[in-house]
């Protein structure tokens, strides 16, 4: 039965220049090499408009997995991204103003929710074919946490099986060299090492059923 993969990506965040995630999601989309049905979503950096996107694709796709990508600009590494809390705390608007002073993702939600997908396993196998990884405890408070909680929390409501998580992918070149001072030295990744990243989480997710059990490294 082919796997129904969903991928999403962060649109400009109006506060920067542009946002690598939608090269990635055009890279996989170019490549045509993933081992399932994939489904690329484009996300406006609009925190009131998150919800009803992910519902939407939830009940139209009905996925085997959902991984949600942003950039985490000055990240020297792809971050598996373990646990998202249930706030909104922004340190900035969104692309429409709203700035969260610290209000609940979901009133009625758990304090935090975990991923779902193997990351210690994605972060070893991703360091073991050279692409420099890690596992990282906190997608910050901004609209990547506010994805991460709301795709899990949303997939549990609907008692869907969905596996689902979330990761960090720094600037790529074009971006870093578009910084200004003091900014002049923000490490970079090529887009294709991301989109590889990206194909082996698929990968090994549907792959395995439970995370190593091995403590974690760096993190």
């Amino acid at each position: 039965m082919t796997a129904k993969i969903v991928v999403t990506g962060f649109e400009p965040w109006e506060h920067g220049i542009e946002n690598p995630t939608l090269e990635v999601l055009a890279e996989l989309d170019a490549a045509n090499d993933v081992d399932g049905d994939l489904t690329l979503v484009r996300l406006p950096v609009e925190s009131d408009r998150i919800a009803g996107i992910t519902s939407e694709t939830l009940d139209r796709v009905k996925p085997d997995l959902w991984i949600s990508l942003g950039l985490a600009a000055g990240l020297p590494v792809i971050a598996v991204e373990r646990i998202a809390a249930n706030v909104m705390d922004f340190p900035v608007p969104d692309n429409v103003g709203v700035q969260h002073g610290g209000v609940p993702v979901f009133a009625d939600g758990p304090a935090a929710h975990m991923a779902t997908l193997p990351v210690k396993l994605i972060a070893e196998e991703l360091r073991a074919g050279g692409i420099p990884a890690k596992i990282s405890n906190s997608p910050s408070t901004y609209l990547c946490n506010q994805m991460m909680y709301t795709v899990l929390h949303l997939i549990a409501q609907k008692g869907l099986k969905t596996r689902a998580g979330f990761i960090h992918v720094p600037a790529h070149p074009r971006l870093a060299a578009l910084q200004a001072y003091p900014l002049t030295e923000m490490p970079s990744m090529s887009i294709e090492l991301m989109a590889a990243a990206v194909k082996n989480a698929i990968r090994i997710t549907l792959g395995t059923s439970e995370d190593s059990r091995k403590p974690a490294f760096n993190y």
